[in-house]
This record gives structure tokens, sequence and C-alpha cells, in this order.
């Protein structure tokens, strides 16, 4: 999943960046060092996002435990969440 989150998030950024020159009325490819900046940016983005949403489910998972609920268990599409072995 990193690896997917990576891409999307770096063609974002550059898509943000070319959109951004064509709003501004110059050539697309102006400052090609900015559509690197921005891809690297939005792969860097990409990943935290990852990392954010696997936090919230265990967060979530905490307080349904102390409530007494079953944990929330992923679909296997973009969280990747199994029950923790010792429950």
């Amino acid at each position: 999943m990193g690896l997917t989150a990576a891409i999307i998030g770096g063609v974002s950024g550059t898509s943000l960046h070319m959109m951004t020159n064509a709003m501004k009325k110059v050539p697309l490819s102006r400052s090609p060092w900015g559509h690197v900046g921005y891809f690297l940016f939005g792969a860097w983005v990409g990943n935290k996002y990852v990392a954010l949403e696997r936090a919230l489910v265990d967060d979530i998972n905490e307080i349904r435990r102390d409530k007494g609920l079953p944990p929330m268990v992923g679909t296997n599409a973009w969280i990747r969440y199994t029950t923790p072995a010792n429950e």
C-alpha cells in the first residue's frame, strides 16, 4: 500500500503544479524542479495518510475495547487490519 499511496500522491502533486502553471497561463513545463518537488511532497503526504489511517483504526479499536465491543476489522481493500493474535 505504501508504494501505491506514494505514486498516487506524487502524481497528484505534479498535477497540482501543472494546474497552477496553467492557471497562471505560463508553459506547463516552466520550473521543472517544481514538478519534482511537488511529486516528492505528494508522495510523502500519501505515505503519511496511510500511517494516519492505520493509527486511527488502532485508536478506534482501543475505544471499542474499552466499551466492550468487538474490534473493527478492515475490508482488505484499503484498511488491511486484522484482529491481534492475543484477542
